[in-house]
């Protein structure tokens, strides 16, 4: 089992509070041929299943729960396989199939060779959905990066798109605004990090141009959510922490406005990674995805924020 640790991102997604450290175990089931079920065991650092087939001997490991449609896709963050979902998955499976996989070259997934993009990584979901036959539309919950992918994949594929839940990620041409607003005399070393597109062997800024593209969602249910305790580019000087702090918040609000069918919702205790039960609030994840599901399934409007979520640890922003 050869063991990949994800280095902490560069700082660059510290301009949109992305700090990940994933590790992953490989296998090789897929040169044995078709789609291998895989139970929880050594070979797979003990995560229950399967590495499917996609094509040019590639594959990715999908683990899937429950039934009922529409069926719920969870996008993980930039560097993190699908364990990332562990709190969450089990809870949403009892009311609808719930499926979570690693992105190439992470987890249990097989690399893909050169340089990849968002339209690279949305028709490898893709694949492996056909081949699994899992029809859509899907509602898709993305987390960070995630959240960018989610939004690429309602933009190229609406059709197939019966909600969205967008998980503490970045807004339209967020990077292009963080740097407008970042002072070349200051903290320059991380401004050049944050100015540049690629990490490792992915194209970050295909992905964020075709989500900023996206004028409106229609009438699409959806679910924004933010953090009530990330830290914007903590290495950085106290205004522009301050700065980026309020220029994230604004994102937040422009994302909620592109569906007229919306929820806005603060995790006012989560950092970041709001799905994880360790520093994080994944019971708002939970509620938020199952109030998609049953918009998109009836064809209904969402219930207000305030009738979604409850507790003094959330806060719908008016």
């Amino acid at each position: 089992m050869s063991t990949r640790i994800q280095r902490p991102l560069a700082r660059l997604i510290a301009a949109v509070v992305l700090l990940t450290v994933a590790a992953g175990c490989g296998g090789d089931e897929l040169r044995q041929g078709s789609a291998t079920t895989m139970t929880a065991d050594a070979d797979t650092g003990g995560r229950p299943g399967k590495l499917v087939e996609i094509g040019a001997g590639r594959g990715l490991f999908v683990h899937c729960v429950g039934s009922g449609k529409p069926t719920v896709v969870l996008e993980t963050g930039f560097g993190a396989d699908a364990t990332q979902w562990q709190a969450v998955q089990p809870e949403l499976g009892h009311g609808s199939q719930v499926c979570a996989y690693d992105r190439v070259g992470t987890g249990n997934s097989i690399a893909r060779p050169g340089v990849q993009d968002a339209r690279e990584e949305i028709a490898d979901l893709r694949a492996w959905l056909a081949r699994e036959r899992i029809d859509p539309p899907y509602v898709l919950a993305g987390h960070s990066y995630g959240g960018i992918l989610a939004r690429v994949f309602a933009k190229l594929h609406p059709q197939e798109t019966a909600g969205l839940v967008l998980i503490d990620t970045m807004g339209r041409d967020g990077r292009r605004r963080t740097l407008a607003e970042w002072p070349q005399s200051q903290a320059r070393r991380l401004r050049e990090e944050v100015a540049a597109t690629r990490i490792g062997d992915v194209n970050l800024a295909v992905g964020e141009a075709i989500a900023s593209s996206i004028k409106t969602l229609g009438y699409v249910p959806l679910a924004v959510i933010d953090a009530g305790r990330s830290t914007t580019l903590p290495q950085s000087p106290v205004r522009l922490r301050r700065t980026q702090k309020r220029l994230w918040a604004r994102m937040h609000v422009e994302l909620a406005r592109l569906s007229d069918n919306s929820v806005h919702v603060t995790a006012l205790r989560s950092n970041h990674y709001v799905p994880s039960s360790r520093n994080g609030q994944p019971s708002v994840v939970i509620s938020a995805v199952q109030a998609v599901v049953q918009a998109a399934r009836n064809g209904n409007r969402l219930a207000p924020c305030s009738r979604i979520f409850s507790g003094s640890d959330v806060r719908c922003p008016s």
